[in-house]
């Protein structure tokens, strides 16, 4: 108390706000030498900066080599692109001609002998088909169903035999009829399928000639009979004829109605 007194104002200023004061660092007596500047201490201190180092290195380099591991296993690891095999070339085998041109020259000059040959018999007052199944040519008329073979014509007068009631003379005409199939075909109805006959009038027009009696008396029961399937059957047909210089035209056809297969003069005799 008696030194509080003693002192002045500032004084016990300054002493109480020294008391106030924190405590800093203990420093180390003057006149003795801190481990700071002693030898070992920075000994110690570069060795654990020195191992710090390398363990660091050493993580870096070990992380490193992973990286690098695992990018060579990866690209093993693609699969490589397959090869394309290319396809061996066929050979290709050059076409053999199929005919000579001398060859080729022979069968144009046989097909021109051919088609005179044709125009030859055409000239000879017969028409013809060139279908083998439907033609009329030397008397005989052949369809799908049947054939028609003509034997005989003859030019009968009115009163003679064969014409005993007509007032006309008559063109008769035998035949033979063939039933090609399993179809009812009998001699007559045969005939009118295939056949008609004509005759130039006066102004030379072709006039169909109608079919008059039955000019032979021993088909008149039969003329109607059915013909069994390959069987040949023979009869007798006859036409009214209005004028007796003038030749019968007989035209065949391929049924009723059908296309014209054939045709044929028969003179009166």
């Amino acid at each position: 108390m008696n030194d509080n007194q003693n002192m002045t104002r500032g004084e016990f200023h300054s002493r109480h706000n020294k008391k106030k004061r924190k405590r800093g660092p203990i420093l180390p007596p003057k006149g003795s030498k801190s481990f700071l500047r002693k030898w070992w201490f920075w000994t110690l201190i570069g060795l654990i900066v020195i191992g710090l180092s390398g363990t660091g290195i050493n993580a870096a380099a070990k992380a490193r080599n992973q990286a690098d591991t695992t990018e060579k296993t990866h690209k093993v690891s693609k699969k490589k692109p397959e090869k394309k095999t290319a396809k061996p070339k066929k050979k290709v085998t050059p076409k053999k001609k199929s005919a000579k041109p001398e060859t080729a020259k022979d069968e144009t000059q046989n097909n021109q002998n051919n088609d005179q040959a044709t125009n030859s018999d055409a000239n000879n007052n017969s028409d013809q088909n060139t279908d083998s199944q439907y033609y009329f040519k030397d008397n005989k008329a052949v369809i799908h169903d049947l054939d028609i073979e003509i034997t005989q014509t003859k030019v009968i007068q009115p009163g003679d035999t064969g014409n005993e009631h007509g007032d006309k003379p008559i063109f008769a005409i035998w035949y033979k009829t063939t039933n090609k199939t399993d179809k009812d075909i009998n001699p007559t109805t045969a005939w009118v399928a295939v056949f008609k006959a004509t005759q130039k009038s006066d102004n030379g027009e072709e006039k169909d000639l109608e079919v008059a009696a039955q000019p032979d008396s021993k088909f008149v029961d039969t003329q109607l009979n059915t013909i069994n399937q390959g069987d040949t059957v023979e009869s007798a047909v006859a036409y009214a004829l209005d004028d007796t210089s003038k030749p019968v035209t007989l035209i065949a056809t391929k049924g009723v109605n059908g296309d014209t297969i054939g045709s044929q003069e028969y003179p009166i005799k």
